[in-house]
């Protein structure tokens, strides 16, 4: 079934339904290049990942390797890495490197393929092997939850929107700044599920001002701006509670849980899941799109374990574990986020 979308009014809701195409890599970097604000103004300045000299990259190796092999296969392993140091394979294979380093536009050697070596291609569900969480600490003036859940989103989007104006600034080491291009993939952001390798999905953030809502494993759609304004604090809690009315009062099939699940086979089950019905797809497309979900927990976590757990994981049924942000909140006024 469709998601469920709220609104303080039926144009608000309306205009939550458009769609909108995912923006590619190319288009990331046109942007922050044509338009770098604080957050990118370091970006053409800092330096390019090396390439390191065989010389280099041959002991580390062994190094590396030496603790996983007996003796026996450790000298076998070191001929072989003294072999292929004099062949002309190794160092056709080093300047093939180096030149792909060289090409122009190019700022990052090894970024295509460690993404999608150890996480794109990688194929572990991604909770609990990819994902990490952490916990707030409680907010003694909150203890409602969808007044918990409210402040987050308030204060959540207004960083968004220092990362959308590129007011904020880039992290730094000292004085030297970090590269600041994956806060692209911060808001209204997503994985999704491909054979044999998922891709990323980013989409433009004025035109989705939305987030998601997921209670009780239904998911909703909650558009944040009305007539060019962010919904108050108050305003949003209320919207939460009819949220939460709405899914404690009936039952849905727990979707959700797929997205916990082998990633081909979640592929597998994706493609299923959009095809259907006529609608699944532009309902994937909206919470896909959704700056970032917010998953209201009817648990009550306690000890360190169960508050461990529960923003780790949680059921495995009322997250959206593909989305690039997930802040959690639960009946006891706990937070959290993934």
């Amino acid at each position: 079934s469709s998601i469920s979308i709220f609104s303080r009014t039926n144009s608000t809701a309306a205009a939550a339904t458009a769609m909108s195409s995912p923006l590619s890599a190319a288009d990331l970097i046109k942007s922050n290049e044509q338009a770098p604000g604080k957050l990118f103004e370091f970006q053409t300045q800092l330096p390019k990942l090396p390439v390191p000299s065989l010389e280099e990259t041959l002991p580390k190796y062994l190094r590396t390797v030496e603790p996983l092999l007996s003796a026996e296969d450790y000298a076998q392993t070191k001929r072989a890495v003294e072999e292929f140091a004099q062949s002309a394979q190794g160092k056709e294979l080093q300047r093939r490197l180096e030149a792909r380093a060289a090409e122009p536009g190019r700022t990052n050697w090894l970024e295509e393929w460690w993404t999608e070596l150890s996480y794109m291609g990688y194929r572990d569900p991604v909770t609990p092997y990819v994902s990490y969480f952490y916990s707030y600490k409680d907010d003694k003036q909150r203890r409602k939850p969808t007044q918990r859940a409210a402040a987050i989103v308030r204060a959540a989007w207004e960083f968004r929107r220092q990362v959308a104006s590129r007011e904020l600034a880039p992290e730094m080491a000292r004085k030297t700044p970090l590269c600041s291009y994956s806060y692209n993939y911060m808001f209204n952001a997503t994985r999704v599920p491909k054979r044999p390798v998922d891709y990323e999905a980013t989409y433009d953030m004025a035109q989705n001002e939305h987030i998601a809502v997921v209670r009780n494993n239904q998911f909703f759609i909650l558009p944040l701006v009305h007539d060019g304004q962010l919904l108050s604090g108050s305003e949003i809690e209320s919207q939460l509670d009819r949220i939460v009315a709405a899914a404690d009062s009936s039952a849905a099939v727990p979707v959700g849980v797929l997205t916990s699940d082998n990633r081909d086979l979640w592929a597998d089950n994706y493609a299923l899941l959009r095809d259907a019905a006529p609608e699944n797809a532009a309902t994937l497309e909206r919470l896909q799109s959704a700056a970032f979900l917010v998953c209201l927990d009817s648990s009550k976590p306690v000890t360190r374990e169960e508050i461990h757990r529960v923003f780790w994981h949680g059921d495995g049924a009322n997250r959206w574990f593909d989305k690039s942000l997930q802040f959690i909140v639960c009946d006891n006024g706990r937070a959290g986020f993934l």
